[in-house]
């Protein structure tokens, strides 16, 4: 049977109909493919004006010095002893500790320094794991003359940092204050934890290299209850690839290494140690009770407090909260000066 001629042009503009809306679809994805490309071209072009142009807004606030062969920033300020040494965290650098330093300075010496590529500090070649990291600290405050003994107050993963050198050090450490601490995955949850961050590092690279994170984090540290020019210097610094690229180098592809070097560190005998948690951080809620608990038993000389209200970034960046780890950390200098056990 042959088709009609109503059949056959109706099967023709069928036909054109669907070669009509394919080639619509390519030139949409087309201009769409090239509309994104332009988007990232212009991203990558603003991140890298915006870095240059950073540059010359701020200047360093401390001294420099060369350890192991690279450049590191470190500022002290106030007279005394023992030494009060901060550390940061993960993106982090000295400016974080911008409250709880200036509230130190009239009881003791404090100093906040900079870890190989973040803040001021140069970038370094090698491993940044955390025995080297460690070992880049006791370096800068041999080499600055900082006496020992050191109180150290770690936030974040510095927290975690600051057990480490007390446990390879620890004639140089006489107390140590534990600030909203990383936990460290065990070997046996180490697979997922990769899997997951891996995941997460893929977009914050993006973000990052695009100034999408530059754009999203410029209210954070102001939200968090720093003042606004100390806010900016910290969006800043980071917003910077160089940023995420050591971040990356000391948390994740260092985490075998940091399980290996943390497990010492659950062992500090009767060191003065004050572990501070965020209220209103995921350290606060009753599922991560056991982890709260396992912490305080690293020494037989800790005091555990929750700071109210607080989370992981506001714990510094409030002046009142801040307060409380200043509080903290004087009551561990008081524990080393006097002998006597930590107030529960």
């Amino acid at each position: 049977m042959t088709a009609t001629v109503a059949e056959t042009s109706g099967i023709s503009q069928n036909a054109h109909h669907k070669r009509g809306c394919l080639s619509y679809i390519k030139r949409t994805v087309k201009w769409f493919g090239i509309i994104l490309v332009a988007l990232v071209l212009l991203g990558i072009g603003y991140q890298t004006i915006a870095t240059e142009m950073d540059k010359g807004k701020y200047a360093p606030r401390g001294q420099f010095y060369i350890v192991n062969g690279h450049q590191m920033h470190m500022v002290c300020m106030g007279e005394g002893s023992p030494t009060v040494i901060l550390e940061s965290g993960a993106t982090a650098e000295s400016l974080w500790w911008y409250w709880v330093q200036q509230q130190l300075t009239e009881h003791t010496q404090v100093c906040a320094y900079d870890r190989a590529g973040l803040g001021w500090s140069e970038v370094a070649d090698g491993s940044r794991d955390p025995l080297t990291i460690v070992d880049d600290l006791h370096g800068l405050l041999q080499e600055a003359g900082v006496a020992e003994p050191y109180v150290l107050a770690g936030h974040s993963f510095g927290a975690v940092w600051v057990r480490i050198f007390a446990a390879q050090y620890p004639q140089a450490v006489s107390g140590i204050v534990l600030v909203d601490s990383t936990v460290i995955p065990g070997e046996s949850d180490y697979p997922s934890w990769k899997t997951f961050n891996d995941v997460v590092q893929i977009g914050l690279w993006a973000m990052t290299q695009t100034g999408l994170l530059r754009l999203t984090v410029s209210g954070q540290f102001q939200a968090s209850g720093f003042p606004p020019d100390i806010s900016q210097e910290l969006s800043a610094q980071q917003a910077r690839n160089q940023t995420f690229d050591t971040t990356y180098a000391e948390t994740i592809a260092a985490m075998p290494a940091f399980i290996a070097a943390a497990a010492p560190a659950e062992h500090l005998g009767s060191l003065p140690m004050a572990v501070l948690w965020a209220g209103a951080g995921p350290m606060g809620g009753e599922h991560r009770a056991e982890a709260r608990t396992a912490m305080a038993g690293y020494s037989s000389n800790s005091t555990t407090r929750m700071i109210d209200g607080a989370d992981h970034g506001s714990i510094l960046g409030t002046e009142q909260y801040a307060q409380q780890v200043t509080d903290a950390i004087l009551d561990v200098i008081d524990a080393g000066h006097t002998g006597e056990p930590l107030a529960q």
